[in-house]
């Protein structure tokens, strides 16, 4: 029988906490998620039909890893793995804002992240150019450390799901917000191994001290 050439990746929003059901920015600021949030995770879980996964990882917030909990239960996953390099990105200033206020106190840069926030870095805040970059980098490590054929649950939040999104999209980053209209919570992917995308870089070898 031939060996399996490719993985299973099911990625899912975190539970939406209050900051997210009342509109506001919440970047890195570490929230847990709200009771509608962990219903509505309940109903979506309940779509998978009891499909298994080998393992859950997941960053590092109380929303991710509550919601990770409880899909390692629903799914027979033995492992839930915290990945720091996974964490939403941080939104500086902007964090506990309306996104609706954004514009008004930021002016271009607010609407810009409307609308595009691939160019657009908070005060305060992380680039994206290095977030997405880093983000890339720990799904590579995570896809790394399971062989093929293995499916591995991956809990992240909202703009960290959107940027996954566009990579296994191929699409670009200024796609973002439209990679979370309208889409499940939980969604399947096939990685094919050796992707490119997805080959973590080597590690370099350590310096010995000196004598």
């Amino acid at each position: 029988m031939a060996k399996a050439a490719h993985s299973r990746l099911l990625l899912v929003r975190s539970g939406r906490t209050e900051w997210d059901l009342l509109g506001r920015v919440q970047g890195a600021a570490d929230l847990p998620p709200a009771k509608a949030g962990l219903e509505a995770i309940q109903v979506e879980l309940a779509t998978l039909g009891g499909q298994a996964l080998n393992a859950v990882v997941t960053a590092p917030d109380e929303a991710s890893r509550t919601t990770a909990k409880m899909l390692a239960e629903a799914t027979g996953a033995k492992k839930v793995v915290v990945n720091q390099d996974l964490a939403e990105m941080a939104l500086g200033l902007w964090e506990g804002l309306r996104y609706e206020e954004l514009e008004g106190r930021y002016c271009r840069a607010g609407r810009l992240f409307l609308e595009d926030p691939s160019g657009v870095m908070a005060p305060a805040g992380e680039a994206m150019e290095s977030y997405a970059a880093k983000l890339q980098g720990g799904l590579a490590k995570v896809l790394g450390r399971y062989r093929a054929g293995s499916a591995v649950g991956l809990v992240v939040r909202p703009i960290a799901l959107g940027l996954i999104r566009c990579l296994l999209n191929r699409a670009d980053v200024c796609e973002l917000w439209s990679m979370l209209k309208d889409r499940p919570d939980t969604e399947w992917y096939q990685i094919t191994k050796n992707d490119p995308r997805f080959v973590a870089p080597p590690r370099r070898p350590r310096r010995r001290a000196a004598a």
